[in-house]
């Protein structure tokens, strides 16, 4: 079963605010702070992961509300990311998270919650993963790649093997910059990273992996935060990259060419989520408030704002077992609200 946020929803997304259904401890990261998945295991109930208090990682059904499990973080740490992903080849949920001071831990949660991997990352003292993920590949074997948000010498973008922990890769660019997310991309049966960076977005070839692409517009020092994948009829993936500077920049990567840039105001862009091969909902760090973009004329068509009071900072899409495509979104207050169709 694919993963919720590769899922082409078929509705619209004309959602209105239902209400908030959890509050946590805020946490250190920019985005991916919580996520959902469907437990393979347990006939596909519906889970949703967040951050706790005491730096630890709840597990709660979410069609009771029921806390089934509470994972252990590191004392103190902040909790940078929290990423779910499946494993086709074992059909297996695991849990990846990134906690402050460089560390991360790895959970098999179809297996009892097992902790598969508890590892300080080789990242100079204060840097920060801000984005993490699990690759599991057909050809190449099973990783997990960290990303830093530091220039310094050792920080780069590091690939380690899944199975033992141990370091397989270092990304290395002459245009090396802060990485804040990682997004992974299929294209032509093989397997790429794209990172979003500063000034650029960088793109490697996960089978030899080198640099296979470097994205920039000329005298671009801004921040990239956040990205996501659009599919065209004609086969064609654009890539939308949001910065900190109003801009929405698309990128056709058949050509790797900018196709165009969307502006909304003077916004810093914080998460994009696709909601289906049109529409693209996006967090806003300046206003509070959600918009989407209709990517057949690349404008936007609708903003939520007024209900959260803090910048809105990580956007989830889920299959509720009750109102069905719906939209979860969380801020810096801490709530994690509910968005749906139906509000009778």
């Amino acid at each position: 079963m694919e993963e919720l946020n590769n899922k082409e929803f078929e509705t619209n997304p004309n959602l209105k605010f239902r209400g908030i259904i959890k509050e946590f401890d805020c946490c250190f990261g920019i985005n991916d702070i919580f996520d959902i998945y469907y437990a393979h295991n347990e006939n596909n109930e519906l889970y949703l992961i967040s951050p706790s208090s005491n730096y630890s990682i709840l597990i709660t059904r979410l069609r009771d509300n029921h806390l089934v499990q509470t994972l252990e973080g590191f004392n103190n740490a902040k909790i940078n990311m929290i990423r779910y992903f499946y494993n086709k080849k074992d059909n297996k949920d695991y849990l990846i998270a990134s906690f402050k001071g460089s560390k991360i831990k790895i959970w098999d949660l179809s297996n009892n919650y097992n902790l598969k991997h508890s590892i300080k990352i080789n990242y100079s003292e204060n840097t920060s993963i801000f984005s993490c993920l699990l690759y599991f590949s057909e050809k190449n074997g099973d990783y997990f790649i960290t990303s830093s948000n530091s220039e310094y010498e050792n920080d780069y973008t590091k690939i380690y093997n899944f199975n033992d922990g141990s370091l397989i890769n270092n990304l290395y660019s002459t245009n090396r910059r802060d990485i804040y997310y990682l997004l992974l991309w299929n294209k032509d049966n093989n397997d790429y990273l794209i990172q979003c960076s500063v000034g650029c977005i960088l793109i490697h070839n996960l089978e030899n992996k080198n640099l296979s692409r470097i994205l920039s517009k000329n005298s671009d020092s801004t921040i990239h935060n956040s990205a996501c994948l659009i599919k065209s009829n004609d086969d064609i993936h654009y890539l939308y990259v949001g910065n900190v500077n109003g801009l929405i920049d698309v990128w056709d990567l058949n050509t790797f060419q900018l196709k165009t840039s969307i502006r909304y105001g003077k916004c810093y862009f914080y998460h994009l989520l696709s909601w289906n091969n049109r529409y693209i909902f996006v967090a806003l760090k300046t206003d509070e408030s959600i918009i989407i973009i209709d990517t057949y004329i690349n404008r936007v068509i609708s903003v939520f704002k007024e209900i959260h009071k803090m910048y809105v900072i990580s956007l989830k899409k889920i299959i509720h077992p009750i109102y069905g495509e719906s939209l979860l979104s969380s801020d810096l207050n801490n709530k994690l609200i509910l968005w749906t169709h139906n509000i009778a």
